[in-house]
């Protein structure tokens, strides 16, 4: 009996211990779950010729990448001069955007969004669905999901959102979103949780979710980009609509992203919110005023003027009187940077002259305008930009990109349009966006690396 009562007692001992490490290691993961939370988060950003991209196309080489990347900056730089009133507006081709993984819902199953600092409403394609493009993922079914919730036509978010009506029979909001390719996303706005996967942590990923996201579940809609996959849109923009101004009271409203070179396809880009999108002041760090424009979605900069090697070129564009204090858009999804023709015509001018090299001609500068064979990257000046406040200093990787077979081109192009910094120019770079002090801030990082 003794023996049987000291079995016994050993293996209550053996079950308190069991019961007592379990509970300490759920408190474990919650509470580092939770200081992961309080320091935000880092979602993938999948450039559109990456693998992991549902665009990728083995078969392009890299003068058809970059002519088609270049394309798709020009559809980009005429677009975003729109203007139009409704509540957001993209380019023809939504192909040269970045794309990340959502999951949506109590069910989450990852999905594809494209992601977006020039938009402001975030959509996704919902079910019961009346006209939806192909997508390869299973289209939202709001059935599956009890924090789904519409949102009524009495609404503030209701009231607030351009382009909005009511359905009087079941008094529930409805939105649209068109776009100037004619692509297009309508439905009902509601909320739902949103669900992203931690990337700060590669061997260790997490989930965090987000509830009462709102968002525009789209029964009807068109995207003019043939086979696709991308189930709806993520905005970035500066309404109250997007997805950095809804978490804003419990992450900050702030995001920052670090873009690798176009020449590492397949490493990914990082997208960051709250603490996670901090870059406290410091070397190398520099910080210039950020700027709203209509329809409050897109950001721009004041631009002074550019320096290569010791020479400075003035913007000085009088153009620019209507356009209050910014006058270049800071943008992640157009790939080359567009400047007012005489400024581009004075750049073009200067670094032939820095560059000990004969320029190409013929079908190499067929669609870009300053080309080189056998480059280095000594041979490259010095090209700072001078916005209010700072000096960002480009490297020769945000100045050319390679075409392939061993030609470079100037990563530049003029417009009469729209000036935009784009992605290149933004390369190795962490920047981040402080939306309450209204500032952009740069600092060089090896983006391939964090």
């Amino acid at each position: 009996m003794r023996f049987l009562k000291l079995h016994q007692e050993k293996i209550m001992k053996l079950h308190y211990f069991i019961l007592f490490y379990v509970a300490a290691t759920i408190l474990s993961s919650l509470s580092h779950f939770a200081q992961s939370e309080n320091d935000g988060f880092s979602i993938e950003l999948i450039h559109p010729d990456s693998p992991k991209s549902p665009f990728y196309n083995p078969a392009l080489n890299q003068r058809q990448l970059m002519k088609n990347a270049l394309q798709r900056s020009i559809n980009r730089a005429n677009y975003l001069l729109s203007n139009s009133q409704l509540s957001t507006l993209i380019i023809p081709d939504i192909k040269g955007l970045y794309l990340t993984k959502i999951s949506i819902g109590t069910k989450p199953r990852n999905k594809l969004a494209v992601v977006d600092t020039g938009s402001d409403l975030i959509w996704i394609q919902c079910e019961p669905c009346i006209h939806c493009y192909k997508q390869k993922t299973p289209i939202f079914n709001p059935k599956d999901s009890s924090t789904y919730k519409s949102i009524s036509c009495n609404s503030t978010r209701c009231k607030n959102l351009p382009g909005s009506s009511c359905d009087p029979k079941k008094k529930t909001c409805l939105y649209f979103a068109g776009y100037n390719d004619q692509s297009f996303s309508s439905g009902v706005l509601v909320s739902e949780t949103f669900t992203f996967d931690d990337a700060t942590n590669i061997t260790r990923r997490r989930r965090l979710s987000v509830s009462n996201i709102t968002f525009g579940c789209g029964r009807r809609n068109y995207l003019a980009i043939g086979d696709v996959e991308p189930t709806g849109i993520i905005g970035l923009g500066a309404s109250p609509f997007s997805l950095v101004s809804q978490i804003k009271s419990k992450f900050g409203h702030r995001f920052s992203h670090c873009l690798v070179p176009l020449n590492q396809v397949n490493v990914s880009s990082r997208l960051n919110f709250g603490k996670k999108a901090l870059l406290s002041s410091g070397k190398h760090v520099v910080s210039t005023p950020l700027f709203i424009k209509p329809p409050k979605a897109y950001y721009f900069l004041k631009l002074l003027g550019i320096t290569i090697g010791n020479k400075t070129l003035r913007f000085n564009n009088n153009s620019t009187k209507n356009l209050h204090e910014g006058n270049i858009a800071i943008d992640s999804g157009t790939t080359i940077t567009f400047l007012p023709t005489h400024l581009y015509s004075k750049m073009k001018k200067t670094i032939k002259s820095e560059i000990n090299l004969k320029p190409l001609k013929g079908s190499a500068t067929q669609f870009f305008k300053l080309c080189y064979r056998g480059l280095r990257v000594s041979d490259v000046p010095l090209i700072r930009f001078q916005f209010q406040d700072a000096e960002v200093k480009l490297n020769a990787i945000n100045s050319f990109i390679s075409i392939g077979d061993g030609v470079v081109c100037l990563a530049f192009a003029p417009t009469k349009n729209l000036p935009i910094f784009g992605n290149v120019a933004q390369t190795n770079f962490f920047v981040a966006y402080d939306l309450d002090k209204m500032k952009v801030s740069f600092k060089p990082k090896n983006c391939a690396k964090l």
